[in-house]
């Protein structure tokens, strides 16, 4: 996608419902008059639209309205009224498009999850914003601290790029708790690639990459306002409001409030299902349109995260003793950045544009006796210039980056690593300043016909390892009118920040142990190199004149280097090393979806893991990921505005990691069991502007017993105690309920 932005059309497409409100017609399409150029509306019924020069007039159309042709002067922002068609009195035909899909016009496979997919559940945050997506997982890293961590293709969550709006979002220390940060109300989309990206956002995706766009000033509505809470007493109160501060600029607020005030305890194992603790995070970010072809945005952040848990009534008195076993994470999190675009004049297909952020990161976190605090310190930039050759048939971008990370880390425990690697006998060193200027080229071919294909590399400089190369192709080809093929194959390089990707292993007694390490830099370690291939399939299709989509996808990607966990080597041990036979993940997914009938769409999946590394026993299957999953969601919406939502997933067993040097009470099984999960929603719309909903996560009540091994005796002599064997949901049926208040 272009990193800036032309100037723009702005406006808002409506429709009137049964009771002569006015509510956003998303799906329209918005085309300058004898041309092909256009765009269509988002699920706020929001667009926009580059001018072109001598262009006057817009035509606006949906299947099942009139279309109209609006005339653009001087103004920037309209308003479209969209009648219905009413040449049919028998016969109403409307559009059809899934609430989240692949984006057709992209070369790379790229699925978009709109508003209206976000709201059919929840979504605090973006670890809880893909629980209809059945490409992305989100599991609990341990029982305690209730930390989530995304998978895709079967790869943990750091080999997955999270930005936001293509610019750095979660990595580094924020690998961990980042994705928690995010609140859902604050996300207007999400774009899901699965394997490898674009070069122009980095070299560090390996699974894919996550792109989160936020609310933007020219997209808000002027005042949105959330509210949630559930039988937990977790809740939750979230603000947008927006200011159009004279006809160049405009400004939007984003506030977050949450709180986990009461221990709760329900399985009674002398441990808290959920950490308590409080979060206030905010956002302020201004735009600024010349109407001449500059563009320009900045804005702030800044969060502060407190959890704390472990056995219950635990108190500051019991820290570091071994009357009750605690823990607390307490994150600050600044952040500002910039982005400032200029397309010139007469040419919308020629563009320069400069992207700037800092982030400033603290991280103060006990566990037990575990003592891990951590500083970075991180600046990016990104230069992209944007042209064509010869014709628009032939796009090229091209630019040069600039990545600062400056790592301090303290491990309280650090005499009890283990450094077994002879030929390197020096302590390992946790601080590290990493330096990585970069440039890059991507090739983009588009006839508009039936074959496209994007082709890039990069080249990165690193201060610590010296030059990465990541070449990246994307090819598309539209066999027939219904049916895309897309493949992919590429290179994506990432340095591992193994203690804060680890808090599972830091709420447990095992013993950190570093061998076979590489370097003397980076904990020892090399980066992780993968290469990712894959094959993309969409079957469009009409079945009983109602229409749908067939998706079919595999992916491979075989790691190079890659720093290996091994809990399998001894119950008493995180055994880290680097990588010396083989390491690989492949992913098969079927997906159907279909609307059943007026309103009511299906969305079927089912996916196959295979994901096997070479540890020190030999060649096995990743621990904790379930091979087979199978997924259904149905939702329902009726012309009086209820909307019904219901979510099944069924996941196989899952290898557990060796448990048998523990007591006899604290072994495990070898494979977990299967289970299924049911989540559920209704929504009742009133009017324009307010929204309640209701819902039931793991509806069935389907819980583990005894998550966490030897909780009883968690400062026990033979070291049992490990909370990080979790293969699924530590507390039972929550129930929740909320509202959403807007002004357009």
């Amino acid at each position: 996608m272009p990193v800036v932005q032309a100037q723009k059309i702005t406006g808002l497409v409506v429709e009137k419902n049964a009771n002569g409100t006015e509510e956003p017609l998303a799906g329209a399409h918005v085309v300058w008059l004898g041309t092909t150029h256009g765009v269509s509306t988002g699920t706020n019924g929001v667009f926009m639209i580059d001018s072109i020069p001598g262009v006057t007039h817009l035509v606006i159309s949906h299947v099942g309205y009139r279309s109209d042709t609006i005339a653009i002067d001087p103004q920037v922002r309209i308003k479209v009224l969209l009648l219905p068609d009413e040449l049919l009195d028998e016969v109403t035909v409307v559009g059809w498009k899934p609430s989240a899909g692949i984006d057709h016009l992209r070369g790379i496979n790229t699925v978009v999850m709109t508003e209206k997919e976000l709201f059919k559940a929840a979504c605090c945050n973006l670890s809880e914003s893909f629980e209809t997506n059945p490409s992305v997982d989100v599991a609990f890293t341990d029982a305690i601290t209730g930390t989530r961590q995304i998978q895709m293709l079967g790869l943990a969550g750091p080999n997955t790029m999270i930005s936001i709006e293509n610019m750095p979002g979660v990595r580094g220390l924020a690998s961990s708790q980042g994705i928690q940060f995010i609140p859902g109300t604050w996300i207007n989309s999400i774009q899901v690639t699965k394997g490898i990206g674009s070069v122009v956002n980095g070299y560090e995706s390996i699974a894919g990459q996550i792109n989160v766009e936020l609310k933007k000033p020219e997209e808000s509505e002027r005042l949105y306002i959330n509210g949630y809470v559930n039988n937990a007493a977790r809740s939750e109160l979230n603000v947008n409001y927006t200011v159009h501060a004279g006809e160049k600029w405009a400004t939007t607020f984003l506030l977050h409030g949450s709180a986990r005030p009461f221990e709760m305890d329900s399985n009674d194992d002398s441990f808290l299902d959920f950490p308590t603790g409080t979060q206030l995070n905010a956002i302020n970010r201004w735009v600024y349109n010349n109407g001449k072809g500059l563009l320009g945005q900045f804005g702030v952040k800044v969060l502060s995260d407190v959890k704390q848990g472990g056995q219950t009534d635990f108190d500051a008195e019991d820290k570091f003793t071994t009357n009750r076993y605690g823990f607390e994470i307490n994150t600050k999190r600044y952040e500002a950045w910039g982005k400032l675009g200029y397309q010139f004049e007469g040419k919308p297909y020629k563009s320069i544009g400069l992207q700037l952020s800092g982030v400033r990161y603290e991280n103060e976190s006990f566990f037990g006796f575990n003592v891990h605090d951590a500083e970075e310190k991180s600046f990016y930039a990104n230069l992209i210039y944007q042209s064509i050759i010869g014709s628009t048939f032939h796009k090229i971008k091209m630019g040069t980056s600039f990545l600062y990370d400056d790592f301090d880390e303290r491990f309280a425990n650090a005499e009890q690593v283990i450094n077994y690697n002879s030929d390197l006998t020096h302590a390992i060193n946790f601080n590290r300043t990493e330096i990585v200027p970069g440039a890059f080229v991507e090739y983009n071919y588009d006839g508009l016909g039936k074959f496209s294909a994007i082709a890039g590399a990069r080249v990165d400089y690193h201060n610590l390892f010296g030059m990465l190369f990541t070449p990246r192709l994307h090819l598309k080809y539209n066999a027939t009118e219904t049916t895309t093929v897309r493949a992919s194959a590429g290179r994506g390089i990432r340095v591992a920040n193994l203690l804060a990707e680890s808090t599972g292993v830091l709420a447990s007694m095992r013993q950190f142990v570093f061998i076979g390490l590489q370097t003397d830099k980076a904990y020892g370690y090399k980066p992780d190199k993968a290469w990712n291939y894959g094959i993309n399939i969409v079957q469009d299709f009409t079945l009983d004149y109602r229409p749908g989509a067939i998706t079919i996808d595999y992916f491979f990607t075989d790691f190079e280097n890659q720093v290996v966990l091994d809990m399998d080597y001894s119950a008493r041990e995180a055994r880290f090393f680097g990588l010396t036979g083989r390491s690989f993940s492949q992913s098969f997914q079927f997906q159907v979806d279909y609307e059943l009938m007026r309103r009511f769409d299906l969305r079927m999946a089912y996916r196959w893991l295979d994901v096997q590394t070479d540890y020190t026993s030999g060649r096995l299957q990743r621990p904790l990921i379930p091979q087979h999953r199978a997924f259904v969601n149905l939702a329902y919406e009726t012309k009086n505005t209820w909307k019904f939502d219901y979510t099944v997933q069924v996941m196989s067993k899952q290898r557990m990691p060796g448990t048998t040097e523990n007591l006899p009470q604290y072994q495990r099984d070898t494979y977990s069991t299967a289970y299924m999960l049911m989540n559920a929603q209704i929504t009742k719309d009133i009017k324009d502007k307010w929204s309640v909903y209701v819902g039931v996560e793991n509806l069935n009540n389907f819980t583990l017993d005894n998550p966490i091994i030897a909780a009883d005796d968690p400062f026990g002599a033979h070291n049992n105690f490990d909370s990080s064997l979790v293969w699924g949901p530590i507390f039972g049926r929550m129930v929740y309920a909320g509202f959403r208040f807007r002004i357009k």
